[in-house]
């Protein structure tokens, strides 16, 4: 009995030994598995946040894609801006003074330099005939008649220096406020031209509802249609003018041709010159270098036909001494009345340009007016509405002549008073 207890004690023991050790393997296992698994978890969760950086790093590299992006923005926008510069605002003046550092200026002051060289060289030339005079010069054959005559030239080019700076000044201003003002009318023109396309647009649809209901007849709309046409055919005319206009005005000026500019002086009426025909022409005969240049030239011709007097008449260098001298002495005589034309030739533009204004002021308020009385008859349901759009159109009309008239005389005041000045012409030197 002993024994068997005994045994069944060791039976006890050797179980719950080996459950223990059992269990303690697996609890080893599942803690090693454990381990494993958390490793490997840590190992994906490390791969991951190492997926992450890469994903931030990708994320970073969008940014600086998106950063480029942004740059490649502001370069196409600023590609657009050299496209498309901003609008430049512009007056007559602005003009001008856009001019000073013009190509067109660049090449007057270059001019002005070349006719103080002239006579710079006149001077050394005749410095040089004195020195000569000096001398033994009768032996070499010195000519007193040679230092003379570059004597004369070299105090003429002295004396047209600033004259002739100024008459080319005048002549690009002169330039200058003819193009503004032409491309200023033009756009006018456009605007008055749409105004009149969309008043005959209107009268073409009157004429045809009213042609449906028999109150026109069909040559009626036949006209009022061939009216839209031609106005569409006058409309895109003026665009083209003045789109052609605009890239001539920038090219003058120095702009880039593709600059938009915003002229923002409007044609007014300018006041009539108040100096009279007699004071103009009396003004030009005293001023204008063309007659400086008349009366130089008969003076020059007289100092070289007086070395060839002791020639024989009949010979050819007498004979072409003469008639250069008979020439300029024509040329002098009618040059007077030359420019007594000219000036009065202006004053009689400008008399008519003016009388023209006035004209256009007289129809353009008697337009109004019946444009006005009509409207009121059509309130009180005496006229029609193809009559009020006839009206509107004989308005729009007189607008379109208007804007030319005061284009022309504008222009014919500028040429007057630039006429009894030294001119627009430089003398010969």
């Amino acid at each position: 009995m002993k024994k068997k207890y005994i045994l069944w004690m060791l039976t006890i023991c050797m179980t719950v030994s080996m459950s223990t050790t059992a269990l303690a393997f697996a609890e080893t296992n599942s803690n090693a598995g454990g381990l494993s698994t958390a490793a490997v978890q840590e190992s994906k969760t490390e791969e991951t946040a190492t997926g992450g950086a890469i994903t931030e790093s990708t994320t970073t590299e969008g940014a600086i894609t998106e950063s480029t992006t942004t740059e490649g923005a502001v370069t196409q926008e600023t590609t657009s801006a050299a496209i498309t510069p901003e609008k430049i605002n512009l007056s007559l003046d602005g003009a001008y003074k856009q001019l000073d550092s013009s190509k067109t200026m660049e090449l007057i002051k270059l001019q002005k330099q070349s006719d103080e060289s002239i006579a710079k060289g006149y001077s050394e030339t005749s410095s040089n005939l004195s020195k000569l005079e000096k001398v033994d010069a009768v032996i070499a054959g010195f000519d007193s008649s040679n230092k003379k005559v570059v004597e004369k030239r070299r105090d003429f080019a002295k004396s047209m220096i600033d004259a002739n700076n100024e008459s080319r000044v005048n002549a690009l201003k002169q330039s200058t406020f003819q193009t503004y003002y032409a491309l200023k009318n033009t756009e006018t023109q456009v605007d008055l031209t749409k105004e009149s396309l969309t008043l005959k647009k209107n009268f073409f649809e009157t004429t045809q509802r009213r042609y449906n209901v028999g109150a026109a007849s069909k040559m009626e709309v036949d006209n009022a249609e061939k009216d839209v046409k031609n106005a569409e055919t006058q409309l895109e005319a003026a665009q083209n003018s003045l789109q052609q206009l605009k890239l001539s005005f920038n090219s003058f000026l120095g702009y880039d041709i593709s600059q938009e500019i915003v002229l923002t002086d409007t044609i007014q009426e300018v006041e009539l010159p108040k100096t009279t025909l007699t004071d103009a022409v009396d003004s030009a005969l005293k001023n204008r270098n063309e007659m400086k240049q008349a009366s130089y030239m008969v003076e020059l011709s007289e100092l070289n036909f007086n070395s060839f007097k002791a020639y024989p008449s009949n010979s050819s260098k007498y004979i072409t001494a003469k008639t250069q001298l008979l020439n300029a002495e024509i040329a002098k005589q009618n040059k007077p009345t030359d420019i007594e034309l000219d000036v009065r030739k202006k004053y009689d533009a400008m008399t008519d340009a003016y009388n023209s204004v006035q004209t256009g002021k007289k129809n353009l308020k008697s337009a109004e007016d019946a444009l006005n009385a009509t409207q009121r008859k059509f309130d009180l349901g005496m006229a029609t509405t193809s009559e009020v759009q006839q009206a509107q159109l004989a308005v729009n009309n007189v607008k379109l002549s208007q804007a030319s008239a005061l284009l022309n005389y504008n222009l014919a005041v500028e040429n007057y008073n630039l006429s009894m000045g030294v001119g627009t012409t430089p003398a010969s030197l």
